[in-house]
This record gives structure tokens, sequence and C-alpha cells, in this order.
């Protein structure tokens, strides 16, 4: 698995979730889950910080910025691609 499909995973299940938003923080966590679900860090919390970062430019995600919260991004998903 990848940093992408990771990312995209979680955001999917989110959804399906019937959740919308999340931090910055929270994509930033999923390489230490990563670590836990696989065994081995996929990328450090850069690493997935720079790849979300890529994937909104892409438009592989679309995502909304919401006001910080405690100096954290939150943020809305309105559509994930795979």
């Amino acid at each position: 698995m990848t940093v992408r499909e990771h990312i995209v995973e979680k955001l999917n299940k989110l959804l399906n979730a019937g959740l919308t938003t999340f931090k910055t923080s929270d994509i930033q966590e999923l390489a230490y889950i990563g670590r836990h679900d696989f065994g081995k860090f996929l990328g450090s919390t850069e690493t997935y910080t720079r790849e979300f970062r890529r994937m909104r430019t892409d438009g592989i995600i679309k995502v909304r910025k919401l006001d910080r919260v405690n100096r954290q991004q939150v943020w809305v998903i309105n559509k994930v691609r795979s």
C-alpha cells in the first residue's frame, strides 16, 4: 500500500461512516496507524502531509478549508477519487 492509497482509504472510510470533516493531524497520524496495521512505516508524518497536498493539487480529492480550531486546520471532504 502506498501513502496515497492509505489516505484515500481513510477518507473513504470517513465518508462511508457519514463523517465529512477531519483535521490535518488526522492525516499525519496515519503514519503511525500504518506502522500498526502494516508492520512498517509507509512514510513519515511529513510525507503524509506532502502527499495530501499533492492529492488536493492533482484533483484526486476535493476538500474545503474551514476555520482553524486550536491551530489545527479543519477540512470538509467534498469528493474522493480512487
